[in-house]
């Protein structure tokens, strides 16, 4: 399992418009995207902030990235990224858990994880896989604030048709049920060959 790697930049531009940060998510894609990951997001702050739920610009970029490997951005940029890295082995693996576990097992084992890891790796996961219904879960907001956010937006920066077929995978409850019926049939894992 990789850890998650944070590659933090000072900030050299006091004020992130929505021109800046579509240039910066250029500069994201094409640095990340010659590592050939299954999938690139934005999530967070900057994600709220191009889908206009949040009027605050972000100081900073949540980038979740999907590979064999992690990679080291070799741009600099301008804002500080956070990147967060998964292989395709570990997201797939949460995503079979939330398709075919009981709600309450697959959230109470990835609390468990993530409480072992001293992280929210799960718990992000999960939330970007399951979209707005993650509050059906069990997943509550992650920081103390009167405010609600939704931990689900995101922008998908690259490998988009992946990334959408694993989250409609993920977000088709099949429950114990249905892993039987769908490993009898040989269909209880996920498999694309979209890239």
């Amino acid at each position: 399992m990789l850890p998650s790697v944070k590659h933090e930049q000072s900030v050299s531009t006091p004020y992130l418009g929505m021109q800046n940060i579509t240039e910066i998510l250029e500069l994201i894609r094409a640095d990340l995207g010659r590592h050939h990951p299954k999938a690139v997001l934005l999530f967070g702050s900057a994600a709220r902030y191009l889908q206009k739920s949040q009027t605050k610009a972000p100081h900073d970029f949540d980038v979740f990235y999907v590979a064999a490997f992690t990679p080291v951005l070799s741009k600099t940029l301008p804002v500080k990224v956070d990147l967060h890295t998964y292989t395709e082995y570990e997201l797939v693996h949460i995503a079979r858990s939330l398709r075919y576990s009981p709600r309450f097992f697959s959230r109470a084992k990835m609390y468990m994880q993530d409480t072992w890891q001293g992280s929210l790796r799960s718990d992000i996961a999960a939330c970007l896989l399951l979209g707005p219904a993650y509050a059906n879960y069990g997943f509550l907001q992650m920081e103390n604030e009167k405010r609600y956010r939704d931990y689900s937006v995101h922008e998908v920066i690259f490998g988009k048709r992946w990334w959408r077929a694993l989250q409609s995978w993920t977000q088709d409850y099949r429950g114990l049920k249905g892993l039987f019926v769908d490993r009898s049939l040989g269909k209880d894992h996920f498999k694309t060959k979209i890239t």
